[in-house]
């Protein structure tokens, strides 16, 4: 039995090992695929079958290549995920917003829709049926049932809790230990995984390009809050309950500045928007942050004015440097990490706050950890959350489904509670 277990979990690794390789490369010949994955061709050869027959891959039907008249034997054939293996759901739960984007096995986006909802006033035992509700109208104007999405991947502002489904505490909501995970799943028959947002940042950062993320990196985010995604070895790490890497809320000043989740002196009530606003206008530490994100015409308005020399202005981008400043310094003598990612909208902002976040990195740790060090930029116009929350729901289909063998009948999956 134990050989059969053994012969078993070889199978499922090689397999994810083989849909992995596709997911980041894209179609290739088989002979690409072993080089790639280091397989060898009698594997390939089976594993691939495999995969055809599951649904999961397909071949491409294209044109021999005829480039070469001198090449003999039969034409190359290149295979791909088949895009019609599995649907799956991406949602991004913010301020008042539910943005949800279908997606095909290959990650194309089919459908895409946005519905506001008043987050911050809602009950904890409300949310969860209510999002269902949004998803269940998602279904209906896709003609879709519950069987056809094999699963829903959430991405959420603030601490969630991945192990029980919820978002422990969040800027989007005045309520905290909310359930998200169960009510979803019972509404809508759909299994379903919920992760802090700035891991899917993370995520996004990384399927665009993974070649440069083989080691340690953080990814950061500044606009409406604070966040981070920590990347070690590879992969984005989430902590024992997904709530690792909590950045905005480490301590930057012991009793200092209110932040939105209701402690004092945390490195998000620099740096987030409301942060740097309430510096600006020479208000009171103590002032209650909004409940609401900034609009962004208020915050492109203050950008200029700090590009014009207003010394509140400018006094508020180099405070809010400085703080994620010494976060990150902090950060690098811990883990020591090869590159460090700057995204989201603040980053709009980058030209005042990058002189004071780099001195401060410089007087926080010593130059031989800090050298190697690269600083870079994702473009605020990309919307990371939902691209990394497509790419681990896709992964997760991956690993939990496709790898193990054919696709279960998600028809046959309990039908949702009236």
């Amino acid at each position: 039995m134990r050989g059969k277990a053994d012969s078993d979990l070889v199978r499922r690794q090689n397999r994810h090992i083989v849909l992995e390789a596709l997911r980041l490369h894209g179609p290739m010949p088989r002979v690409e695929l072993g080089r790639i994955t280091g397989l060898s061709p009698a594997s390939i050869t089976t594993i691939a079958n495999q995969l055809i027959d599951d649904k999961a891959m397909r071949e491409l039907n294209e044109a021999p290549d005829r480039s070469d008249p001198n090449r003999r034997g039969r034409p190359t054939v290149r295979v791909e995920l088949n895009p019609d293996a599995a649907l799956a759901i991406a949602t991004k739960i913010s301020i008042d917003g539910v943005d949800l984007a279908l997606v095909n096995f290959a990650g194309k986006i089919i459908a895409r829709k946005n519905t506001l909802i008043a987050t911050y006033e809602v009950q904890p035992d409300a949310f969860g049926k209510a999002l269902a509700n949004i998803m269940r109208d998602f279904f209906d104007e896709n003609s879709l049932k519950s069987g056809d999405v094999a699963h829903i991947g959430i991405a959420a502002q603030g601490v969630t809790h991945s192990q029980k489904g919820t978002i422990a505490w969040s800027p989007a909501f005045r309520a905290t230990n909310i359930p998200v995970v169960e009510p979803v799943e019972r509404e809508t028959g759909v299994t379903c995984s919920i992760a802090n947002d700035a891991n899917m940042i993370a995520e996004g950062v990384m399927s665009a390009d993974r070649y440069s993320y083989t080691g340690t990196a953080a990814v950061v985010f500044m606009g409406y809050g604070v966040g981070m995604g920590l990347v070690i070895d590879g992969k984005v790490y989430h902590g024992a309950t997904g709530a690792a890497a909590e950045f905005g809320h480490m301590n930057h000043i012991p009793e200092g500045a209110l932040c939105r989740c209701g402690r004092l002196g945390c490195l998000e009530a620099y740096a987030s928007d409301y942060g740097i606003l309430r510096f600006a206008k020479n208000l009171a530490e103590q002032t209650p942050p909004p409940s609401h994100a900034v609009p962004r015409h208020i915050m492109v308005d203050l950008e200029n004015a700090a590009r014009q020399g207003q010394a509140n202005a400018v006094a508020a981008y180099q405070n809010a440097g400085r703080a994620i400043g010494f976060g990150l310094a902090r950060m690098i003598a811990l883990l020591n990490p090869d590159r460090i990612v700057l995204a989201g909208p603040g980053t709009r902002a980058l030209d005042l706050i990058e002189p004071a976040l780099r001195a401060a990195i410089d007087e926080g740790v010593v130059e031989e950890l800090r050298r190697q060090v690269k600083i870079e930029t994702v473009p605020i116009d990309t919307d990371m959350i939902i691209k990394g929350t497509i790419d681990a729901t896709l992964r997760y289909l991956d690993l939990n489904i496709f790898a193990s063998g054919p696709m279960r009948n998600l028809a046959e999956q309990k039908e949702p509670q009236q």
